[in-house]
């Protein structure tokens, strides 16, 4: 699955494969939110989630690489090019 595939796809779906196909990375808390980054091996992916109501509210697949900023101090890039 392409970048453009997973993208139109509904929330429910794209918050599945992630949690399913996807490379968990790391974690941040913003605000109410719990975010994780995923790595899909053609792109990296963030699932928003929002503890309070217990439901998934945000998944989308990154296309700059300005969005993995915020995770740049909780990953190492050798620990991820190990895995790939």
């Amino acid at each position: 699955m392409d970048l453009h595939q997973f993208n139109q796809q509904p929330l429910e779906q794209r918050a599945g494969i992630l949690t399913r196909q996807g490379t968990f990375l790391a974690v941040r808390h913003r605000s109410q939110y719990v975010i994780c980054l995923y790595h899909m091996n053609q792109f990296f992916a963030e699932l928003w989630y929002e503890p309070r109501r217990h439901e998934f509210v945000l998944a989308r697949g990154l296309q700059n690489g300005v969005y993995l900023e915020p995770y740049l101090e909780l990953i190492s890039l050798t620990e991820i090019s190990a895995r790939f």
